[in-house]
């Protein structure tokens, strides 16, 4: 091997040798850095208040089985229509799971949350006083600064929250994932309260449910009262059975709606969440706060030595 091919691999090049010599006289700051990066982290973690997330599976409801709800479209004919969700062109379709999902962030469902105070108290805590025990304008600065721009502008600085404040509250921290491939989702609320994170999700759950439930009852009533008007009035013998047996298939539904069990969606898994806080996660915040102390260390060092060699 020549001399000089050597004397390249033995020896580094000038600015690598200036720059591992800014490393060595620095090496103070590549201790310290870690250290102070690791400080900082632990600090934010006493700032930041700790959360748990709760978190449930859902599915939807079987249509046949021991826990299945049946067809939920009444029809005169059930054996012919078995395998049908509802009946419509392919772009109506719309399954009662999908109505339940959408719902759950919806203002209607949140409207039968809102006369809960205990609850709202909970949602809105920047809202509430609670020495006065009363709603009042929150006192930071940035609502400070939204109230008087509203204010300027002739509009009403402040409302106690309402529904559509909940509406949006839970459309912005409600987390809905799927779970695999199939249709059950998994929903996830975060809180620095355990036990009202997973009684809200249970609460949410519960009033979706009631909401559809509701809805479909108020149809099927209507329907069989129409129904049942027109039977009075029909003399073709055909007609009349066909009639009398869309309402048997009515009064089938609504008696299991009347029964209780889930309607559009059924809790596969309860409301949960761990005994520890899950956020912040100090099992990754620690080591990550030291890493970028460290990095940030070395970009300082490699932007001085740029700067000196120019």
């Amino acid at each position: 091997m020549p001399d000089s091919l050597v004397a390249r691999l033995e020896l580094p090049s000038p600015g690598l040798a200036l720059l591992l010599g800014q490393v060595r006289r620095m090496w103070l700051l590549l201790v310290l850095s870690p250290v102070l990066g690791l400080v900082l982290a632990a600090g934010a973690l006493h700032v930041f208040i700790p959360q748990y997330t709760a978190s449930m599976v859902v599915g939807p409801t079987g249509r046949s089985g021991p826990v299945g709800m049946g067809l939920r479209v009444p029809t005169a004919n059930p054996v012919a229509a078995r395998g049908l969700a509802e009946q419509g062109t392919p772009e109506e379709l719309i399954s009662d799971f999908s109505r339940y999902l959408a719902l759950l962030t919806s203002v209607p469902v949140a409207e039968s949350l809102t006369g809960d105070e205990a609850l709202m108290r909970r949602l809105f805590p920047a809202d509430w006083d609670e020495q006065a025990q009363q709603w009042q304008p929150p006192s930071g600065l940035g609502a400070r600064l939204t109230q008087g721009l509203r204010w300027l502008a002739g509009q009403k600085p402040w409302m106690r929250p309402d529904a559509v404040d909940l509406s949006r509250h839970l459309k912005r921290y409600l987390v809905v994932d799927r779970v695999g491939e199939g249709p059950l989702r998994r929903l996830s609320y975060r809180h620095q309260d355990r036990d009202f994170a997973m009684a809200l999700l249970a609460r949410l759950h519960a009033a979706t449910e009631t909401h559809l439930r509701v809805e479909a009852q108020r149809r099927l009533r209507a329907e069989m009262g129409h129904v049942g008007k027109r039977l009075t009035t029909l003399s073709n013998m055909d007609n009349s059975r066909a009639l009398s047996g869309l309402v048997a298939e009515q009064e089938r539904v609504l008696l299991m709606l009347d029964v209780g069990l889930p309607y559009a969606a059924d809790a596969l898994e309860t409301p949960s969440a761990l005994s520890l806080p899950d956020w912040p996660n100090p099992v990754l915040m620690l080591p990550t706060g030291a890493v970028a102390g460290l990095t940030l260390a070395l970009f300082f060092i490699g932007v001085r030595h740029g700067w000196r060699r120019e």
